[in-house]
């Protein structure tokens, strides 16, 4: 059993000679013995450039899944390296991790035994890693989002959402980029985007001030509220992007109704015309390139409508398609 002192040490080295992972290369397999003394717990693993996927329980095919995501959102134009260096130096500074069991009862089953006492003991002499959970049940591949992006033409696509594309994302920008660009991504009222995100929720409220209003009745003025009473500000920022972000490159389309009590522009023509700004934010990959321009499944890609101008004066604002774009 290794030494949980020599563990720092080997960590960076394991990180060290993964520098480059790509959609092609991203490979899942059994936890590497020089990180066992944290992650050994999981059955399986994978290395998304130094971010930290482990699992324990999980369909292989889904666990490869998340790190196809987890590679396409870091590397979108799949060039082998990560689009922003300082995003990802930051998520192996975190010692970032995906922790993947198949239902949130395994992995309560896991914290409560005796076996995580001892990684959790490990995990406080070395440092805890900035994790991030992922359930196998909430990982739907076939899910109908990437149709709706553009990803895929499958006709049998399921309804359900893949909590992927969420719980992933929320990993790589709360552990990396709004550390990194704090004034600008930062998850706080202070930053450019936490202003965006009070701006959209006008006078709505939210669960943890205890005022919530749904934001798609006549009762608020507002774009954006949630109703967990867990959830701060700076988990309404992380919330605000996955969900604006995830709109604007067409992933919530098809299920615009069922979350219009938290969520109003779930597409990118709404997304323009309530929230000009932020939308001009999402869009400015020169300036911020961590940010995907399209979102890709199994090695399929969608288009780059996120790179077009959306006319809001030329839209179908129900599926914010846009017959006048042109790339950029």
């Amino acid at each position: 059993m290794q030494s949980v002192t020599t563990f720092a040490a080997s960590l960076c080295v394991l990180l060290a000679a993964h520098p480059r992972a790509s959609l092609a290369s991203v490979s899942v397999g059994p936890v590497p013995e020089d990180v066992k003394a944290v992650m050994g717990w999981g059955d399986l693993y994978a290395n998304v450039f130094g971010a930290n996927i482990v699992a324990r329980g999980v369909a292989e095919s889904k666990v490869q899944h998340a790190a196809n995501v987890m590679a396409s959102y870091l590397d979108n134009d799949n060039d082998g390296k990560c689009d922003d260096s300082k995003v990802c130096d930051m998520l192996i500074e975190n010692t970032a991790m995906l922790v993947m069991f198949q239902t949130s009862d395994d992995a309560d089953e896991f914290l409560e035994s005796a076996d995580m006492l001892w990684y959790g003991i490990n995990m406080m002499l070395n440092g805890e890693p900035w994790y991030q959970d992922l359930y196998g049940d909430e990982t739907h591949p076939d899910s109908c989002a990437f149709k709706s992006a553009g990803v895929s033409t499958d006709e049998d696509c399921t309804d359900e959402f893949d909590a992927t594309l969420e719980e992933v994302l929320h990993l790589l920008t709360s552990g990396g980029v709004s550390q990194v660009y704090e004034d600008d991504w930062g998850e706080s009222e202070d930053s450019t985007f936490g202003g965006y995100m009070a701006d959209l929720n006008g006078d709505c409220g939210n669960g943890y001030t205890h005022d919530w209003i749904d934001p798609s009745s006549d009762d608020c003025d507002g774009w954006y509220a949630y109703d967990d009473e867990t959830c701060d500000f700076e988990c309404l920022c992380a919330e605000g992007l996955y969900w604006s972000l995830t709109s604007l490159l067409g992933a919530q389309v098809y299920r615009e109704d069922d979350i219009s009590h938290e969520w109003t522009l779930a597409n990118a023509t709404k997304l323009a015309k309530h929230a000009a700004d932020l939308t001009a934010m999402l869009q400015d990959t020169e300036s911020w390139s961590w940010l995907p321009a399209n979102l890709v499944s199994e090695g399929k890609r969608a288009p780059l409508t996120r790179l077009h101008p959306i006319d809001v004066d030329d839209t179908d604002d129900a599926t914010g398609t846009n017959a006048g774009a042109t790339r950029q």
